[in-house]
């Protein structure tokens, strides 16, 4: 990620595809179905991610500088300040609420992790918070730190940042770790099974293996490298630069990684639901599909290679994005994904199969010219709880992208007569 290269612009149009039902519905009327936009929030400062864990109207947005904000009504609040070192990509980096959140009775309720940059150690942290059932904020004395990652002195960059839970998983948060920084990760700590630096981890948050205070997780007996000399047990899938912004598709359960690169490609790694992991996504050895330059590792046998890669004529910084599971959207079904540096937005199949970028769908201009404004650096994406589907602007602003009201009415209605046609055939 770097805000330090210009956004490019593209001419403004409203060309957009048509999903299977919705063509369906609207193809006798020769409508074109187009998207739009709706300022959810603005005046935030380096905002990085935006979830809504229930459907209750709020929307909680993390900034780097470590404050979670918590958007309701127009209202904006802040749930939590954590200290933290913010230079170059450190900071509050990862949020995210426990499947139980709002279930009472289980060890989930109220619960949520966050994912920062120490600012004492220098180190990764991942620590969980109770929300506070008086204030509705979350408690600063609940904290309790569930495992610390080290992190090689001097070094800003590469230190990844989502966490999340697989859909109908409570007791395992994943955990995305970049290679901790420096070019061509100087010491080869991705592929070092060893080192849980430019991994996937996955761990049990509802069990404790350790004596030590300052670690509270269970190690999966079901993780790839259990009991493997030599290897971390907390690793489920390695060879990862910087895993900066990754999702489950919602419906499928399907895992999908946005890797930064390095001077030539971007990717998009995929691990299918059933998967029980172990992927080797080939970095340092490989960036994207091609042989990473200056590096002359001998080649490690049985890696796995991206499901998309995209040179720099794209962008520079590829920013994870989501299957969006919204029956009401143009997108639905669809995987949307962004740039940072370029500021461009694209969406592909969401099969898990190996595309190119000549299969993908440009959407930039479409979400550029919506009611919510142009969109700047893309520093994220994020999901609500019935899928509402958002855009973060690291310039402070969040958008949620919704259909163009005149398509919205269209899409209704196409739906209303195939339902009055289907009750008449009957």
């Amino acid at each position: 990620m770097s805000a330090s290269r210009p956004i490019a612009r593209r001419g403004r149009h409203r060309g957009v595809w048509l999903s299977g039902w919705a063509l369906t519905a609207l193809g006798a009327a020769g409508a074109a179905q187009a998207l739009d936009t709706r300022l959810v929030a603005s005046g935030l400062t380096q905002p990085l991610f935006a979830t809504a864990p229930l459907a209750d109207g709020r929307l909680f947005v993390a900034e780097q500088g470590g404050t979670i904000k918590v958007v309701q009504g127009g209202v904006t609040r802040t749930f939590l300040s954590v200290a933290v070192t913010n230079a170059g990509e450190q900071g509050l980096l990862g949020l995210a609420f426990d499947p139980n959140y709002g279930v009472a009775g289980t060890a989930g309720f109220g619960r949520f992790f966050i994912n920062y940059i120490d600012p004492a150690s220098r180190d990764t942290v991942i620590a969980s918070y109770r929300t506070s059932a008086a204030t509705g904020l979350a408690d600063p004395a609940s904290r309790l730190e569930v495992l610390r990652v080290d992190q090689p002195a001097g070094r800003t960059n590469h230190k990844a940042g989502w966490i999340g839970f697989k859909p109908g998983d409570a007791n395992h948060l994943f955990i995305a770790t970049g290679d901790g920084g420096g070019s061509n990760d100087p010491d080869n700590r991705a592929q070092n099974k060893g080192d849980l630096l430019g991994k996937m981890l996955r761990v049990d948050i509802n069990r404790d293996d350790f004596a030590d205070p300052a670690l509270n997780y269970g190690v999966p007996a079901g993780n790839p490298f259990v009991g493997q000399a030599g290897a971390r047990g907390e690793i489920y899938a390695l060879g990862l630069r910087n895993p900066y912004r990754n999702s489950f598709d919602r419906l499928s359960g399907n895992l999908w990684i946005g890797d930064v690169g390095q001077g030539q490609r971007e990717e998009i790694d995929f691990i299918a639901a059933a998967s029980p992991g172990g992927h080797n996504f080939g970095w340092r050895q490989r960036e994207g599909n091609i042989a990473t330059p200056g590096i002359s590792d001998v080649p490690t046998p049985g890696l796995t290679g991206p499901v998309l890669d995209y040179t720099r004529g794209f962008g520079a910084s590829v920013t994870g994005g989501y299957v969006v599971r919204d029956a009401g959207s143009p997108l639905d079904g669809r995987y949307v994904f962004g740039d940072f540096v370029s500021g461009r937005i694209f969406a592909i199949a969401a099969d898990g199969s190996v595309q190119t970028m000549a299969g993908a769908t440009e959407l930039t201009a479409a979400l550029d010219a919506g009611l919510g404004g142009a969109i700047g650096n893309v520093s994220s994406f994020g999901q609500g709880a019935l899928g509402e589907f958002y855009i973060v602007d690291y310039g402070g602003k969040v958008v949620q992208v919704v259909p163009e009201p005149a398509t919205a009415a269209l899409m209704l209605a196409g739906a209303a007569l195939l339902w009055a046609r289907r009750r008449f055939l009957r």
